[in-house]
C-alpha cells in the first residue's frame, strides 16, 4: 500500500513540472531576420554600416533596393547548458534572392547571423542576436561552421574560411562568441597559406620558390594555464611552414608559437615566441 501511494505521488510531482518546448528554427529565424516567410525562406534585409561604405571598401552585396529580399539558411542549431542555463545557439546565412547571377561569384559572400536563446520562464528568450556577423565565404556558400567550447561554461562559433586563386591558397580562422544582445567577432588568423598551384620550375614566368604554411589552434583549459579567474579559455597557436612576403622571393620562416587572451570583449596577442630547431652535430664516421 505505501508503495503504491508513493507512485501516486510520484506521478502527481512528475505532471506539475513544466515542459521545455522545443524552438523550431522557423520561430528562432523570425526573431534574428525582419519579416522572415517560412514558406518562402525569405527575409527583409537591414543594411549594415559597412555596406554603406562606398565601394571598393564597402562589405557584402550593395546596398539596393532590389537586393533587400534575402534567401537564409540554417547552418548550425544547438542545444547546450551553459552558466546553469540551456540555451539554444543558431547559426544561418543570408543573400541577395533576387541577384540576376544567382549571386554565384568568387567575392560573393553571404552574411552570417547568430542568435542565442535562453530558456526563461517556462519558454525561449532571445538573449544575443547579430543577423551580420561579417560577410564570409564565397561563391555565395558560407563558411565551414565549428560549435566550440571557449571556457569552463562558454561556447563559441569558428568559422574557416578558404581562399584559392592563381595558384596560390590561403586558410582563416574566424571566432565568433555572444556577448550582452550581440554576437561579435573576437578573433582571426590566417592558419594556411601554401603556392603550390602555382609553383612550376620548369616555367621561366611562373614562381620558382616553393613556399608552404600551417598552423594548430587550441584553446587552453585552466589547468594548463595560470589563468584561473578567465571565463574565457586562453587560444595557443603553433605555426610551422614558411612563406614568401612581398615581391622578395626570399622564405621568411613561420616557426612560431603565440598566445592570446580574452580582454575587453576581444582575443589579444600577449606573447610570442620563435620557434628554432636546432640540429644535433652528425658523429663523425
Amino acid at each position: 500500500m505505501k508503495s503504491l501511494m508513493f507512485l501516486l505521488i510520484l506521478c502527481c510531482s512528475l505532471t506539475t513540472l513544466p515542459a521545455q518546448e522545443p524552438l523550431s528554427q522557423d520561430e528562432a529565424l523570425k526573431q534574428l531576420y525582419n519579416q522572415y516567410d517560412p514558406a518562402t525562406e525569405t527575409a527583409q534585409w537591414v543594411c549594415t554600416k559597412g555596406q554603406l561604405i562606398p565601394s571598393p571598401y564597402s562589405e557584402g552585396w550593395p546596398c539596393r533596393k532590389e537586393d533587400t529580399n534575402v534567401s537564409v539558411s540554417v547552418l548550425l542549431m544547438a542545444e547546450v547548458q551553459e552558466d546553469k542555463a540551456e540555451k539554444i545557439y543558431l547559426v544561418a546565412s543570408a543573400k541577395p534572392a533576387s541577384d540576376p547571377s544567382g549571386y554565384d561569384c568568387h567575392a560573393c559572400d553571404p552574411a552570417i547571423g547568430v542568435a542565442v536563446f535562453t530558456w526563461q520562464a517556462e519558454h525561449w528568450v532571445l538573449q544575443s542576436a547579430n543577423a551580420a556577423t561579417g560577410f564570409w565565404g564565397g561563391w555565395g556558400s558560407p563558411p565551414y561552421v565549428d560549435f566550440v567550447t571557449v571556457g569552463p561554461s562558454k561556447y563559441g562559433l569558428i568559422l574557416s574560411l578558404d581562399n584559392e586563386g592563381q595558384g596560390f591558397a590561403s586558410s582563416y580562422k574566424v571566432l565568433l562568441v555572444p556577448a550582452d544582445k550581440t554576437v561579435s567577432n573576437v578573433w582571426s588568423i590566417e592558419d594556411e597559406q601554401d603556392d603550390y598551384g602555382a609553383y612550376d620550375p620548369t616555367d621561366k614566368f611562373a614562381i620558382h620558390v616553393k613556399y608552404r604554411s600551417t598552423a594548430a589552434i587550441k584553446f587552453i583549459g585552466s589547468d594548463e594555464n595560470a589563468n584561473d579567474r578567465n571565463d574565457y579559455y586562453d587560444i595557443e597557436v603553433i605555426s610551422r611552414g614558411n612563406d614568401m612576403p612581398g615581391t622578395s622571393h626570399r622564405l621568411k620562416d613561420e616557426n612560431w608559437t603565440e598566445i592570446y587572451r580574452f580582454s575587453n570583449g576581444k582575443y589579444r596577442l600577449i606573447q610570442h615566441k620563435n620557434y628554432l630547431e636546432i640540429k644535433k652535430p652528425t658523429k663523425p664516421h
